[in-house]
């Protein structure tokens, strides 16, 4: 099965002439127009939204294909906007506030040089850094797409094909605050994730140490060490996503996410919960997480299987041996079962049981086939504890033993071939 895999890659990148400046604002403008246009008459598709305000477009003076993508961007907002509203929040008129330029059509990249068409035969010359230059060169599949322009960045949407990988197991992905446990019924791997915990605790110490009654300047350095916050906590998780995703690739895993899209009503105010407590919980990024993993599995041809609701409930609270209800022991995390005897810590049964039911569909989607070879060691597993291996982030010694195995597994087959 061969599908086509999207990432981004972004650079910092300063306009000085003002024609390319006022050309951006044109292209804001035309967003927000075409946005007017789809409240009025309460249209959201791209289709509709296209036929209804093309041919008000015309009075800028920009390139066509470029009102195509102020349309398509002005349909994306849009149904944000009506996603919100479904979801039962209160949503303002949407509006493009800065300047940008956003097209899949008529620029040319070659030799390093981004070129932007800007009409009458005229071109804006990008140079593109080492960094991104090496992302875009580095496989002969990969295609340019799209790029956003603004005024300090410029972004470039790039894809390949990539065939999935034949998987032979699947491991459950199981995200809390402090940790990442990723594995199935035979072998654990738990990642700490406190650092993160200790930098959003640091930058709400800093925040209330601010005395200064004025907002401007306060909204100022609310953002600056926001940013920062942002910036370290995501360094942390792309180096968490990039180990878990080498060793789904290492072992032909599918990865398997539980379904915890409303686990943010648990932590509102009133549930006779502390403040601190509430704001903690909170400022978990547990949606950041898997968004690094499920698009970098995707660029690696590892299937990504995204339990229901439904799937999810019972996960830390049922034996993944005989499915009994465990007991659970007040003073640590472990539970317990009554009938297998046996006692586990909370997210090792939670990761149990997301690879024992992604498996299910997994199999079912193979066909019957698969689905009865696999009972057989599927049990036997179960009969024996599984191995835990607690990896600390900054020092992860994981990713030397993949590499390791990755460069045995290349010098076997150099050793063959020449034979």
């Amino acid at each position: 099965m061969i599908s086509i895999a999207i990432q981004s890659v972004k650079q910092h990148y300063s306009i000085t002439d003002r024609k390319v400046l006022n050309f951006l604002e044109i292209f804001r403008y035309m967003v927000n127009h075409s946005i007017r246009i789809g409240l009025q008459n309460d249209c959201t598709t791209m289709k509709r939204l296209c036929m209804l305000s093309y041919h008000e477009l015309e009075q800028y003076d920009i390139p066509s294909y470029y009102k195509l993508c102020a349309i398509s961007k002005a349909a994306g907002i849009l149904v944000s906007r009506k996603k919100s509203i479904r979801r039962g929040y209160l949503t303002k008129n949407p509006y493009v506030k800065k300047p940008l330029l956003i097209s899949c059509y008529g620029f040319k990249y070659k030799d390093g040089i981004l070129k932007i068409p800007l009409g009458a035969r005229n071109y804006l010359d990008v140079s593109i850094n080492h960094y991104c230059k090496k992302i875009l060169s580095a496989d002969s599949r990969i295609k340019i797409r799209s790029f956003t322009l603004t005024p300090d960045t410029i972004s470039i949407s790039y894809s390949k094909e990539v065939s999935q990988i034949k998987c032979d197991d699947t491991a459950g992905i199981d995200r809390n605050l402090g940790n990442l446990t990723i594995g199935n019924c035979t072998r654990v791997i738990q990642f700490d994730l406190s650092r993160t915990v200790q930098i959003a605790e640091n930058t709400k110490s800093i925040y209330s140490s601010f005395k200064r009654n004025d907002s401007r300047i306060r909204k100022k350095i609310y953002s600056k060490y926001g940013k920062r916050r942002k910036n370290r906590i995501n360094q942390i998780l792309h180096k968490v996503s990039k180990t878990v995703v080498e060793y789904a690739v290492m072992n032909k895993t599918a990865l398997v996410f539980e379904d915890i899209r409303h686990i943010r009503k648990l932590y509102q105010k009133g549930n006779w919960q502390g403040r601190q407590y509430r704001g903690r919980m909170n400022s978990w990024s547990f949606s950041e997480i898997k968004r690094q993993v499920e698009y970098k599995a995707r660029w690696n041809g590892i299937p990504i299987i995204q339990l229901s609701k439904k799937e999810t409930m019972g996960t830390s609270s049922r034996c993944p041996v005989c499915g009994e209800r465990l007991r659970r022991d007040m003073q640590t995390r472990n539970l317990s079962c009554d009938v297998c005897k046996k006692r586990w810590d909370r997210d090792v049964v939670a990761i149990m049981n997301q690879s024992l039911r992604g498996w299910v569909r997994f199999a079912h989607s193979k066909g019957p086939a698969d689905e009865a070879m696999v009972q057989k060691p599927r049990s036997v597993a179960m009969t024996t504890d599984p191995v835990i291996l607690r990896v600390d982030v900054g020092k992860s010694c994981l990713q030397q033993e993949i590499r390791q195995n990755r460069s045995q597994n290349v010098n076997h087959s150099f050793n063959d071939s020449t034979i």
